[in-house]
């Protein structure tokens, strides 16, 4: 099994490929707004990608999701649905970043409820856990021992931005309770930036500690 790492050049972002042990089938967190970067890699890797899961509904996370869909006979796309309306507003935002792109969007098929919910696709056993703050319905994705964060924590400092809606107090509940709900040796893949161990997280990213304190 393995994690492969895609940089998207339009606006920096994550795309991360879940290979399993067959090695032939993966799984896209968070397809970013440069499909033809991430199906390049999918190709040169032998991959067939079997779903698509989305850590939260903005651009940078959810722009490729109908390039995947027409291309690989419509595999399942997943969100929260607390996600789903402003995963549909996503060229709004885009013109809010200035980012010149347009995104063909596509509404999720495989809805995420609730706090806690399983996602079998294949080999692959995932577990979305809401946790929102960042929007209403940003999910951590957990494999094995692995969380896909999306835009909740990164290594180093707060992130690139604060769009409209996030609410503050509850994505300060949400990094306390991530900080408190893993083994420290929890491997941490966010959605902009390297990856760390929450053990790491904890004790070199001052500015995250001093932020869910004030």
């Amino acid at each position: 099994m393995s994690i492969i790492r895609i940089n998207n050049k339009s606006f920096p972002s994550n795309t991360y490929l879940l290979v399993g042990k067959k090695k032939d089938h993966c799984v896209i967190i968070d397809p970013g707004l440069d499909p033809d970067i991430i199906d390049e890699k999918i190709f040169s890797e032998n991959l067939l990608p079997i779903g698509i899961v989305c850590t939260h509904g903005h651009f940078d996370h959810v722009g490729s999701v109908s390039f995947f869909q027409k291309k690989y006979s419509n595999i399942p796309f997943y969100l929260h649905e607390g996600d789903v309306k402003i995963s549909q507003s996503v060229n709004f935002f885009l013109k809010l970043a200035r980012v010149d792109k347009w995104i063909d969007t596509a509404l999720p098929d495989k809805i995420l409820k609730g706090r806690l919910q399983g996602v079998e696709l294949g080999e692959f056993l995932l577990t979305a856990h809401h946790f929102p703050g960042h929007t209403d319905g940003s999910c951590i994705i957990e494999w094995e021992e692995n969380l896909f964060t999306g835009d909740m924590v990164y290594k180093k400092g707060l992130g690139v931005n604060s769009f409209p809606g996030e609410k503050q107090n509850e994505l300060k509940k949400s990094i306390e309770r991530l900080l408190s709900s893993f083994p420290d040796s929890t491997m941490i893949f966010p959605g902009h930036g390297d990856a760390v161990t929450l053990c790491e997280l904890k004790t070199n990213n001052t500015e995250l500690m001093n932020y869910i304190m004030r």
